[in-house]
């Protein structure tokens, strides 16, 4: 009995891959890593978890506000009035994508002071605000 080919048409080759597209995508996460390591220098901010990517050209940061006294959704409202482009933003997180073209434009440069300009034109909640109970809690 014969040992079957490891050879196959071109057509029916496994998984071609896109270097150029895996290359562009290598860009905009190292400015994603820039982007992060700026945000981390504001008091109160913290990028979740690792860059991810839903799409094979774009790359999302999630940027949690919970620690700066301010509503993300307001921050979000303040970042958007000054033409800055966001994804999503829920009341403690704004999530902003980063495409190539959007890298080339400098957005990875600009998230940062974009979002402390944000937090300074945004109040802070007042302290008669309860705190919305966690969702649940660890014994």
């Amino acid at each position: 009995m014969a040992a079957p080919s490891l050879l196959f048409p071109p057509s029916q080759a496994p998984g071609t891959r896109d270097f150029a597209t895996e290359a562009a995508l290598h860009h905009v996460r190292i400015a994603a890593m820039t982007a992060r390591d700026r945000l981390a220098e504001i008091d109160g901010v913290r990028v979740l978890g690792p860059e991810v990517s839903s799409e094979a050209d774009s790359v999302r940061l999630a940027i949690d506000l919970r620690d700066t006294g301010r509503d993300a959704w307001e921050v979000a409202c303040a970042m958007a009035s000054r033409g800055f482009p966001l994804d999503a933003a829920s009341h403690r997180v704004i999530i902003v994508r980063m495409r190539e073209e959007d890298v080339a434009e400098g957005i990875h440069e600009r998230v940062a002071p974009a979002l402390l300009l944000a937090l300074w034109a945004t109040p802070s909640g007042s302290a008669e605000e309860p705190e919305p109970p966690a969702p649940f809690i660890l014994a």
